[in-house]
């Protein structure tokens, strides 16, 4: 079974439940092979349990929202570059040095 609930505690993942919870998320489903490599990475928080992987709701929404936060300032980190790559273009042209 990929998913129980057990009274108050948190909902557990197994590997097709974190494929299935992370598409409907971001659109993309992962494969195993994947999500075994952010559990080992330690990007995902886990816990093998005779041999499988599981994972809680909570767990699965910290990473996508890392992932998202590191994916915002990386954009910007991306257009901050590009802006000052323009600028000193700019620049150079204005000087004559472009030609």
């Amino acid at each position: 079974m990929d998913s129980s609930t057990t009274g108050n505690a948190e909902r557990t993942l197994g590997m097709g439940a974190i494929a299935h919870y992370i598409e409907r998320h971001t659109g993309h489903k992962p494969s195993r092979s994947t999500i075994w490599r952010w559990g080992l990475t330690g990007r995902l928080a886990y816990r093998r349990i005779g041999g499988r992987l599981y994972t809680t709701e909570t767990a699965v929404r910290a990473m996508l929202a890392a992932d998202e936060q590191r994916n915002r300032g990386s954009v910007n980190s991306r257009g901050e570059a590009a802006a000052a790559r323009l600028e000193n273009l700019v620049n150079r042209d204005a000087r004559g040095e472009v030609a």
